[in-house]
């Protein structure tokens, strides 16, 4: 709790520890600085009943914040304030210069989402990379994306204070910001990694490209803290959360926080051959290439975003591609539900733009499996979740660093 160094300063004088003083104005500089990041401007008077400190000291404290450019003074009136008089000298963080970088390193896709200090998403950009493209390209290509981003916005490197990355794979030891990589797995497992990414130390080759150090964590699990955060789960405390792109993923969130399990496995029902996954997006992509006459060896997200459309508008072999589809996810999705037992089930990842056309199959899927199905909502985000939850995960990282005092 901060308090005033005059009011504390009687007590802490017998001790004769001259660092009392100086810890007490670092505690009531880090409660001012965490004040200005929850509210839009602050006057002097704010910081004094906000932190509980003097006027003397809250002046000090603003001053101090002012020289090293954490905040800045508000020109003219609030809106709605209509007082007689100078209004009182107002101040704002300076949400700009202490930005973060979130990153999605996918199978067909880098992304990069920049945000402020506040949360507020600053930019947003994707790119489409090859499926067989190594981790130096794919790293690399991520890396570029993100110099490109910063630079369009505006912004410098100097201002990006935390990079967090949200990649394919699970944490080695269900801790997150650890090494990714694939686990050995059983015979009816089907497990998925980016190419090579299992064979490299992946937080050593990731900020080596970024020339920093930069937070890696379980992508699917980025996604779902990311509805939580802005998305379709922003009330709910237990959430199923199925991520359904070129790979079926999932995470379980249990009273507001991401369930790792063990060795960070839980809600890996993406791996279980027994739901028909890998079967289901063999027909998708054969049936989308089929349908635009493609030859590829893949289908594109041109192809696949077809035959959605032909689903929706009646075609019998696109409904009953797309039915499949739904149905390993919501058999997935039903298994974690028993299990949990959630407020809310979000369906996300690129596949759920397709709306009411997947979504409509997979709840009439998850009811009939579910001994009694919890709220259903599609995602907000889609397929910048990760690249979102990246951000939080960042934007976590750097409050925990700027607002947390040392003894």
């Amino acid at each position: 709790m901060s308090q005033d160094t005059r009011q504390t300063q009687h007590s802490a004088a017998p001790s004769g520890r001259a660092g009392d003083a100086h810890l007490l104005r670092k505690l009531n500089l880090a409660a001012t600085m965490r004040a200005f990041v929850d509210t839009a401007s602050l006057t002097v008077s704010d910081v004094r009943s906000t932190v509980g400190v003097s006027r003397p000291t809250a002046e000090e404290l603003v001053a101090t914040l002012l020289t090293e450019g954490f905040v800045r003074e508000v020109l003219g009136r609030p809106d709605g304030e209509r007082s007689a008089g100078r209004p009182a000298r107002r101040y704002e963080v300076v949400a700009e210069n202490y930005a973060v970088a979130g990153v999605d390193i996918g199978a067909h896709k880098v992304a990069v989402a920049i945000c402020d200090l506040r949360g507020n998403v600053v930019a947003m950009r994707r790119r489409s990379v090859d499926s067989g493209l190594g981790p130096a390209g794919r790293i690399g290509a991520a890396a570029r994306l993100a110099e490109t981003t910063v630079r369009q916005t505006g912004t410098s490197w100097e201002q990006i204070r935390s990079v967090a990355c949200g990649i394919t794979g699970v944490t080695a030891n269900g801790s997150e910001a650890n090494d990714i990589r694939t686990l050995p797995a059983g015979r009816d497992l089907d497990v998925y990694s980016l190419p090579g990414f299992d064979k490299i130390d992946v937080v050593s080759e990731v900020s080596g490209r970024f020339k920093r150090d930069v937070l890696i964590s379980n992508d699917i699990h980025l996604a779902a803290a990311a509805e939580q955060w802005r998305g379709a789960a922003a009330e709910a405390r237990d959430l199923v959360y199925m991520h359904a792109g070129r790979r079926l993923g999932a995470a379980i969130v249990i009273n507001g926080q991401i369930h790792n399990g063990r060795r960070g496995l839980a809600a890996s029902v993406g791996s279980m051959k027994i739901l028909g996954w890998a079967d289901a997006m063999a027909q998708l992509d054969r049936e989308s290439r089929k349908l635009a006459g493609s030859s590829a060896e893949e289908s594109t997200s041109d192809d696949v975003r077809a035959l959605f459309e032909a689903a929706a508008n009646g075609n019998r072999t696109a409904v009953r591609t797309v039915d499949r589809v739904a149905e390993a996810l919501a058999l997935g999705a039903s298994t974690l539900v028993h299990a949990v037992d959630p407020d809310l089930v979000v369906l996300g990842g690129g596949l759920s733009r397709a709306g009411d056309v997947l979504a409509g199959p997979f709840e009439r899927h998850l009811a009939a499996t579910s001994l009694d199905s919890p709220e259903f909502r599609v995602s907000l985000l889609g397929d910048e979740s990760v690249a979102l939850g990246a951000a939080r995960l960042a934007l976590d990282d750097l409050k925990a660093r700027l607002l947390t005092v040392q003894a």
